[in-house]
């Protein structure tokens, strides 16, 4: 059983996760505090609740702002300040309070999409130490706790996954909360572009392409900032492959590499490979080869990455090793296409 060194182990099994809301609220976080949260809120009634009365205070704050926007001063009942100063600083209190908000859900929005998204982050928070709410740490056998704890009866902490009977939800689940969430966040704080690439992610995972690509378009329409352009341009040029838009993704995929955010950040390193698979599904062999080279040669962390990916990609193989001109590029990067099964 572990517990965190600095964890406080006191009789409130929640006050943890107060602490890790808290810091949430003033951008003072770290991914084991997002992953306590999301872990202990599923399983524990009252601190779901506490986190149901921040959506509502979400909810009452959009509904105060957009009032507030449309009412006319009020005379000052004696008061030193004027009125449009004092509907100022009101609508800069709401637009604060709407913005911490907004932060929280979007943690926790993201952190449900990566669970559908990524095995490894599913294992990863299964693997963390969360507090254990009253009602499931009643339910437990206290003989049982004591003989798997070196510390006796300290029995405050457990790993995720026995919170969660072993499991931590389908996929689709987690991306569906992470939708709502996220979508939530976007409601608060239109300006949160990072929020729009998960959500994003989530519609395309779950097949809602066109929402997927309206929100890559939103991102692309409202931000000047080159890291999230090139997630939003990466994940429309994979909405354009998926469709046989192949002069689309081209176009898309060359805008982003052309920035130079891939030298900044390795993450982006596969828009090579769809570079590489659009330029070979017009048949333009020598292109792909260029960018598959790139890839092999520049970033060799991609290389299992690019095998997993051309098992998704049968008929792209299959031209690759069958057509005369495209032979080549089956034979300069054998690892990758000999173990795939067409």
């Amino acid at each position: 059983m572990a517990t965190p060194p600095s964890a406080d182990r006191g009789n409130d099994p929640c006050l943890q996760i107060q602490v890790d809301l808290s810091a949430m609220l003033d951008g003072e976080l770290d991914p084991a505090s997002v992953r306590r949260v999301m872990v202990h809120s599923d399983v524990c009634a009252g601190c779901r609740s506490f986190l149901r009365g921040i959506r509502d205070q979400v909810r009452m704050h959009r509904s105060l702002a957009a009032l507030g926007e449309g009412l006319e001063p009020v005379p000052a009942g004696g008061g030193s300040e004027e009125p449009a100063e004092r509907a100022e600083q009101l609508r800069r209190k709401l637009t604060e309070n709407r913005r911490k908000l907004s932060r929280i859900l979007y943690e926790l929005g993201r952190g449900f999409v990566l669970m559908g998204l990524s095995p490894d982050f599913s294992r990863e928070v299964a693997k963390e130490p969360v507090p254990v709410p009253d009602m499931a740490q009643r339910g437990r056998n206290l003989l049982d706790e004591v003989s798997r704890s070196p510390e006796g009866g300290e029995h405050d902490w457990v790993l995720a996954k026995e919170l969660l009977d072993g499991q931590l939800r389908t996929p689709d689940e987690n991306l569906a909360k992470g939708q709502r969430l996220l979508s939530e966040c976007l409601a608060l704080d239109e300006r949160k572009h990072e929020a729009r690439i998960y959500l994003g992610l989530a519609h395309y995972v779950r097949g809602q392409r066109s929402l997927a690509r309206k929100q890559f378009t939103l991102v692309l329409a409202s931000t000047q900032d080159r890291q999230t352009r090139a997630y939003a341009l990466l994940n429309l040029g994979n909405i354009h492959l998926d469709e046989g838009d192949n002069d689309g993704a081209v176009q898309l995929l060359l805008q982003l590499i052309e920035s130079g955010v891939v030298e900044e950040q390795p993450r982006l390193s596969m828009s090579y490979f769809n570079l590489g698979l659009a330029y070979g599904m017009q048949g333009r062999f020598s292109e792909c080869l260029h960018w598959f080279r790139r890839l092999h040669d520049e970033m060799p962390h991609k290389r299992a990455a690019v095998s997993r990916e051309l098992e998704r990609r049968r008929q792209f193989v299959h031209l690759v090793r069958n057509h005369p001109e495209a032979r080549l590029v089956a034979e300069s990067f054998p690892a990758w296409f000999a173990a795939v099964d067409c």
